[in-house]
Parts: structure tokens; sequence; C-alpha cells
């Protein structure tokens, strides 16, 4: 979407403003060294930004539509998505007013321009809470998937179990504890994800 005006033109783009270039792209950094990468982090590629995000929305939050449907109804459960609806538009409609005057390209940063101090570090807390239930959800399916579970006293036998048998290593406590310690500690020790 491009809008031309009067304002001043960008070098190596005549007709067009520096002004509407940062409104296309109001959270992405200003600054690229010569081969066009972002000077602030050496980031994701276009596809990694969308692969990111869609594993954001198609998350752990989907594998509680299921959970909230049976309590809460079909009535209420549907009321309670289009109620998200409305939330997530009001906050997209707020990222994009105030990352037009943002100072940084970051969440953290455009979340201090609108809230201030406290503002900001209240998203902080709120990432790392659902960052932790998040885990939570995945290690409650890897166990299920991997290990099995009981419940009204049936069984559901897991990968490991239908593969292998009933062992001690099957066990869902000591599949959790190598699934943390071999594949979710490394991956927490990159200093970037990208």
């Amino acid at each position: 979407m491009a809008v031309w005006d009067a304002a001043p033109q960008e070098e190596g783009n005549p007709g067009r403003s520096k002004h509407v270039a940062d409104v296309e792209h109001p959270l992405l950094p200003k600054q690229q060294d010569e081969d066009g990468v972002h000077c602030e982090f050496n980031g994701a590629s276009f596809s990694g930004a969308v692969f990111n995000l869609s594993t954001t929305i198609v998350g752990a939050g989907i594998m509680a539509l299921p959970a909230t449907m049976k309590v809460l109804g079909l009535i209420l459960g549907v009321a309670l998505i289009i109620f998200m609806a409305f939330l997530t538009d009001a906050s997209i409609e707020l990222l994009l007013r105030f990352s037009k005057a943002a100072k940084t390209s970051s969440y953290g940063g455009l979340m201090g321009d609108a809230f201030g101090k406290y503002g900001k570090i209240l998203l902080q807390v709120s990432v790392l809470f659902n960052n932790i239930g998040d885990l939570i959800v995945f290690m409650i399916i890897i166990g299920d998937v991997l290990s099995g579970t009981s419940s009204s006293g049936v069984h559901h036998a897991g990968v490991l179990e239908g593969w292998f048998g009933q062992h001690w290593w099957g066990g869902r406590t000591f599949v959790l504890f190598v699934t943390t310690i071999g594949i979710f500690s490394p991956l927490a020790c990159f200093k970037r994800i990208g």
C-alpha cells in the first residue's frame, strides 16, 4: 500500500516519502548494513516470521479449546471465542497506532512507549506466565503421547509402551525428565531462537 504525498522524499526512491516507508513497516529496524541485513539483529526471514506467528496462533491455546467448549457449552464457548476476537482486534489496533510513533522496534519498547514503565513490566510478566503455561501444556501432551495416560480406570498406552512394552524408562516421570534435560534445556540456552 503506497501513499504519495508532498513530504521529503527518500534517497533512491523518488516520489515516496520516508514517513510513508516508516508507516508501512513501523516495527522493523530502520538501519541495514551493505548486505541488507538489519543491524539490530541478524534476524529471521519473512518465512520464519510467518512460521513463528503461525505456531503462536495454532499453539498451546488451541489445545484448550475442546476442554473449554466441554465445560462452558456451545453457546457460551462460541461467545467467548467471539469476545476474544474483539480483544485481539483491539490489541492489533493499539499496536498499529503506537508503532507509528514508537522509539524502539521491540514489542516491550512499544508497550513502554504506550503505557510507561509499569505497562512494560506488566507485559513482560504476562509473557513470562504465558510461556510457562504453554510449556506446561506441551509437557502434558508429550507425557500423554509418549508414556500414555490412565483415567477413570481406562489406560491409554503411549508410543513407548506400544512399541517396547512396559519398562521403567517408559514412565511419565522419566520421559519428561529426559525430554526437559535433553531437548528443552539446550533449546532454552540459545541466545536467539531465529
